[in-house]
């Protein structure tokens, strides 16, 4: 090994252990815990898979020594699953896609690693844990409510079936998060390490500007199948397939219709030439407050191309 990787190797575990005290210690960098991946994707490019490995390995180490065992191992996983297999993939110079699959891969081992550790750890199941709090924290709101003594009985039993429903609904959605949360994720890492690595002077295969993003047409099949058999399975069948399997159906496709949504504002946006990002950052937010309007539009112009139909107006005008 050269002593230039070395040197490297050595700086960027640095990084990486400051990045876990930070979020560790600082409860509002909790967020850089899920970037820690990022100093061994840079090192990994730099100076390939042997030498990110061994960093990731002596960052485990050090973190052991600072924050404890428990700590280290789940951050040791997530550089060494994501880390360096994002790493690698820069390396070998991948597509944008298949460097997200790599890293939705290595946050969903990352995950699944996780669980099983904290129930071999604690022995209790992390599923009903997660539901149990969020029950404690339904009856506490409940109790707040009861406390302050300004709704009467009946508007006590209206808020206790709101808060009941609003808890159902949001354990139908852990499914679709856990499936949701290892891409989201892996984009962020990805971009977070396109944006560090152009400013070191590489090229790198990036994503395509969101306004610019248009789904082939084996998926636009497949989600047009899921969209109707949602439909028909409320309709026909609600007792045969539970719930949480259609709940978790339509969040996931829901979520690419309103990233396509989003695609299509951000096109109109480009196409009229605004170009502060300012307002650019008002429109992102005004699509998020009125989601259900910008995945029904996702929807349209997935299936009639509102993006070309504006365009061609415009240009008989």
């Amino acid at each position: 090994m050269k002593t230039r990787g070395i040197t490297e190797g050595a700086i960027f575990c640095a990084i990486a252990v400051i990045l876990s005290l930070l979020g560790f210690y600082v409860p509002f960098f909790v967020i850089l815990t899920f970037f820690i991946p990022v100093p061994m994707i840079v090192l990994g490019k730099r100076q390939g898979l042997k030498v990110s490995i061994l960093s990731s390995v002596a960052s485990t180490i050090l973190i052991g020594l600072l924050l404890g065992p428990g700590t280290a191992f789940q951050l040791g996983m997530l550089m060494l699953l994501v880390g360096c297999g994002l790493g690698w993939s820069y390396e070998k110079n991948l597509s944008s896609f298949k460097k997200t699959m790599i890293g939705t891969v290595g946050f969903a081992l990352f995950i699944v690693a996780v669980i099983l550790f904290y129930q071999l750890l604690t022995g209790v199941n992390f599923i009903n844990s997660t539901i149990e709090m969020f029950e404690t924290a339904s009856r506490e709101a409940l109790s707040i409510y009861q406390s302050m003594g300004i709704l009467d009985g009946s508007q006590l039993q209206t808020m206790e079936s709101v808060i009941e429903e609003n808890l159902r609904m949001i354990l139908m959605t852990i499914p679709s998060a856990f499936l949701l949360m290892p891409v989201i994720f892996s984009m962020a890492n990805v971009v977070c390490s396109d944006l560090i690595l152009k400013r070191l002077g590489y090229s790198v295969k990036g994503y395509k500007k969101l306004s610019s993003l248009i789904l082939p047409n084996h998926l636009k099949v497949f989600l047009m199948f899921s969209l109707v058999g949602v439909f028909v399975a409320n309709l026909i069948l609600p007792d045969l397939i539970p719930e949480i399997y259609i709940v978790t159906v339509r969040n996931l496709v829901n979520t690419v219709f309103f990233v396509m949504g989003l695609a299509c504002v951000f096109n109109y946006i480009n196409f009229k030439g605004v170009s502060n990002k300012a307002i650019k950052v008002l429109v992102g937010l005004l699509c998020f407050i009125f989601q259900p309007l910008i995945t029904f539009l996702g929807i349209a112009d997935t299936y009639l191309d509102i993006r070309r139909i504006f365009r061609r107006e415009t240009q008989i005008k």
